[in-house]
């Protein structure tokens, strides 16, 4: 086996401690916030596969290590984040739990979406992009300016609607005339 290989399976190493870690650190009651001990799990089980390689199989190329290592980390990071903040999946849960595996759309609205979107109201406010005033909220001098970066990014990316909730005008119509 050469040594890129050899490091390549250590970092394969290092991402499944790290995976285990985590599942672990996720278990474990306290403040620390779920991302925070996805970024800690990765570091310190990196640092310790690498000392321990080092240590046992003597010099072998980092870079691969790192690769795979960091790779498997960002990829577990996004999954675990996913399933961790996904509105879909908490209605979906929802749906499963319920009564012949169903619930009125207002309680799906009043449930999930109504505090979803009233908590990233809060943020915004939190940022200073956002005020309330009586007619609902209005946006900021600062909030003005970050969606004007925002809005040059998309249109640089070529980026005409975002959003997780595409076609919603249709659905909503579809709905209507039903």
């Amino acid at each position: 086996m050469t040594p890129s290989e050899t490091a390549l399976l250590v970092g394969a190493g290092c991402f499944g401690s790290h995976l285990l870690l985590t599942l672990l650190l996720l278990r474990l009651p306290g403040r620390v916030a779920p991302v925070a001990r996805h970024a800690g799990s990765a570091a310190f089980t990196h640092v310790a596969g690498v000392v321990f390689a080092a240590i046992t199989l003597g010099p072998i190329p980092y870079w691969p290590i790192a690769a795979v290592s960091g790779f498997g980390a960002v990829g577990w990071l996004f999954a675990f984040s996913a399933v961790y903040k996904s509105v879909s999946l908490r209605i979906l849960s929802h749906l499963a739990e319920a009564p012949r595996s169903a619930i009125p759309f207002e309680e799906v609205t009043a449930c999930f979406v109504l505090p979803e979107f009233q908590s990233r109201v809060k943020v915004l406010e939190a940022m200073g992009c956002a005020e309330a005033i009586t007619e609902g909220y209005a946006l900021t001098e600062k909030g003005g300016a970050t969606a004007r970066r925002i809005l040059a990014v998309q249109w640089v990316c070529g980026i005409e609607r975002s959003g997780l909730y595409g076609g919603v005008e249709e659905s909503l119509a579809e709905r209507q005339a039903a």
